[in-house]
């Protein structure tokens, strides 16, 4: 069965996965409340490009409520693929092929 989602704003879906976690107790209650705060900014500079009232680029709100998400147990695990091979072999061979390719003609 594949999920479906509702368009909610930060805020609204960061209560919904806080009604759906399980395991998190008063401990976590500082995490939840940054987060809150968070989500509630990334919502309103949102509506404005993520340009803050100073005019600047907010690029600091969304990847810090991301470290919270992740701290809280509320992030995926995303596999990442190994890096794929140069073709034509090895750095030795490519080095070769590079030389031959840019030879000066006198």
């Amino acid at each position: 069965m594949v999920a479906r989602f509702e368009l909610l704003s930060v805020a609204d879906a960061f209560e919904r996965s806080l009604r759906n976690m399980s395991g998190l107790s008063a401990k976590h209650s500082a995490l939840v409340a940054a987060s809150r705060v968070l989500a509630e900014r990334i919502d309103l500079i949102a509506e404005d490009g993520f340009i803050d009232g100073n005019g600047k680029l907010d690029n600091v709100t969304v990847p810090t409520f991301l470290k919270y998400l992740q701290a809280l147990g509320m992030t995926v695990d995303v596999v990442q693929k190994a890096p794929a091979k140069a073709k034509g072999g090895s750095q030795k061979d490519m080095l070769a092929d590079f030389r031959r390719e840019h030879r000066q003609t006198v």
